[in-house]
């Protein structure tokens, strides 16, 4: 079946695209510096100047979140080491909407130097909702572990069950559009550019692509912007109707993302595909080795 839902790894690639696709769209002209990392995140947010993405009468919609993607993608790199938030997440996995999830999520970022890694993408999640997976732990380190992720199984039965699982396996996709070795701003920049060349190519004039720019949205009480793609019509390739984006207008970051597909009947709601909301997010709060341990998963906290 070669419906929307059927092909999760395009759906995964078009959520990172959105999502990251409109933050970088909102960057100031010309390349930033460098961040520095033991700046207070009063200083490392003056980095940021968002502005409305602006582009020529004849331009592609696209045009100005790849032309930034690129121009970022090493700034990002560079500017965001690691960050804790709480995930609150909803999505359709095979036709069928899951409830939502509550995750308290840790991450540092991998680090290359002359094309070696020298740290490794680290991540540690832990849920606290709903009861049926409460207590579940995941962790990954790049690289370690055969490429398997441990997880702690939680929930009321066998929760102390620990047991490793390829992040992009079969078992996996069944819990997540998202798999866990695509959560890092490194990651998810070489697949936006990538997602996003491949739309402007299905849809070349940008006629079945909107993009509007909506200031003074409020999420959780925070000043967002959000900026909305709109596909209006089903097209072969096309894999969302509608995207909204909401950007911290402090943090300059997203801190939710939701994204439907189209009505199948008249005056239906557009069906939503997924919403990822990013609440109490840090950025670049310097997490130690600690934080990643294996004990993480096995202790109790």
């Amino acid at each position: 079946m070669m419906s929307l839902l059927s092909r999760s790894t395009d759906v995964r690639l078009l959520f990172i695209a959105v999502c990251w696709g409109a933050c970088v769209a909102q960057l100031q002209a010309g390349p930033p510096k460098p961040m520095d990392y033991a700046a207070t995140r009063e200083q490392r947010t003056s980095e940021y100047r968002p502005t409305s993405p602006k582009t020529s009468v004849d331009a592609h919609p696209m045009e100005p979140v790849l032309k930034y993607a690129r121009a970022e993608q090493d700034y990002l790199r560079q500017a965001v080491r690691d960050f804790t938030c709480r995930l609150i997440k909803r999505e359709r996995i095979d036709g069928f909407l899951q409830d939502t999830q509550f995750i308290d999520m840790r991450l540092r970022e991998e680090v290359l130097q002359q094309g070696r890694v020298v740290e490794p993408l680290c991540i540690f999640l832990q849920f606290a909702g709903p009861k049926k997976i409460a207590g579940r732990r995941v962790l990954y380190i790049e690289g370690q572990n055969n490429g398997k992720m441990l997880v702690r199984n939680g929930g009321k039965h066998f929760d102390y069950v620990v047991v490793e699982i390829d992040p992009e396996g079969e078992s996996a996709k069944e819990e997540t559009l998202v798999p866990i070795t695509k959560s890092g701003f490194a990651a998810v920049l070489s697949q936006m550019i990538e997602v996003l060349n491949r739309h402007v190519e299905v849809d070349p004039t940008g006629a079945n692509t909107e993009v509007q720019w909506i200031p003074g949205a409020k999420i959780n009480k925070r000043l967002c912007t959000v900026i909305r793609v709109l596909h209006p019509t089903k097209q072969s390739g096309l894999e969302f109707h509608v995207a909204n984006v909401f950007v911290d207008s402090e943090l300059h970051v997203p801190v939710r993302v939701d994204f439907s597909t189209w009505p199948t009947r008249p005056n239906q709601a557009p069906p939503l595909l997924a919403e990822y909301t990013y609440t109490d997010l840090q950025l670049n709060v310097n997490l130690p080795d600690s934080d990643f341990a294996p004990k993480q998963i096995r202790g109790k906290r």
